[in-house]
């Protein structure tokens, strides 16, 4: 059976859940990977002589999210089978950030989607210094939306009317702005990458996510809803039925942000299940991607 994630620790307890998927060119979340994914999270999770994850690649690109063909699968399931394979990935990354032990990314190239969701459920961020890598959730661009918790964790951590505003839209980032809108804690060297993630680990067993912590308020008030009445009202202007993934992400944004963590993950899966229910969506994914119509 071929090896996508393997699970390595070192002297210090550091677990390192490196990817590198050998019969493809770029790590993707596949049914296989899912899997492994799963299993892995769980070992390192109840494992007592394990103090931190560190999460890498074996590929130039660190992740490019999900399987387009698993995605081209989504169409034909019922709702409730579409609703056990997100929830297996939701409870994963749910899991590994609430394991009780640091979490960290390498990030050392292009982290996208999926990929980054996945890093986004770590408690820091790191990525090599090259222009060209991009970082973000492109997904909108391509008529989806993210259904990993995305839309729940990148408006905890980035200014939340930006971070609305590039999901819409489908935007990626280059690591400097990433890590100026807080998405990434520090750009370094190729070479240093590694060891940088590793020494924060170390000196970080506490590590905990921002919405975690006591007292954690998200935002609202006033300007929230001024913010999100000018954007429906925009939406609805350019006409939203013909992007129903934005009306989507608006949703389970402006709902999510009002709710703890894990009740907001939830109303994003069930936003995502909505969105893939929708014949027009089916059809021009179909039509994208794999040259047929519905």
């Amino acid at each position: 059976m071929t090896q996508i994630i393997t699970l390595s620790t070192d002297a210090y307890g550091i677990a390192e859940l490196y990817w590198d998927d050998p019969q493809r060119k770029v790590n993707v979340f596949s049914a296989e990977a899912i899997q492994e994914w799963v299993t892995l999270v769980e070992r390192v999770a109840v494992d007592d002589t394990i103090h931190g994850v560190l999460l890498t690649s074996g590929k130039s690109m660190f992740h490019a999210g999900a399987d387009l063909r698993m995605i081209g699968g989504f169409f034909d399931m019922t709702p409730k089978d579409l609703w056990s394979v997100m929830a297996r990935i939701k409870d994963s990354f749910y899991r590994l950030e609430t394991c009780g032990k640091p979490v960290a990314a390498a990030i050392n190239g292009h982290c996208l989607g999926g990929g980054f969701e996945m890093a986004l459920a770590a408690h820091a961020r790191f990525a090599v210094d090259v222009p060209a890598a991009k970082i973000g959730l492109p997904e909108a661009g391509l008529g989806l939306m993210p259904g990993f918790g995305g839309t729940q964790r990148m408006t905890r951590l980035a200014p939340w009317q930006r971070a609305v505003e590039d999901m819409l839209a489908g935007a990626t980032y280059d690591v400097t702005t990433a890590k100026s809108l807080g998405l990434v804690r520090e750009v370094v060297s190729p070479d240093a990458l590694r060891d940088t993630a590793h020494a924060w680990l170390l000196a970080n067993p506490e590590a905990q996510q921002p919405w975690m912590v006591r007292g954690y308020r998200g935002p609202g008030g006033a300007t929230f809803e001024r913010f999100f009445h000018k954007l429906n009202a925009g939406l609805i202007r350019d006409g939203v039925e013909g992007r129903p993934e934005q009306r989507l992400i608006a949703e389970a944004v402006y709902h999510g942000l009002q709710m703890p963590i894990e009740p907001a993950l939830r109303l994003e899966v069930r936003r995502f299940i909505e969105l893939v229910q929708i014949p027009s969506v089916k059809e021009t994914m179909q039509r994208r991607f794999f040259g047929k119509v519905a």
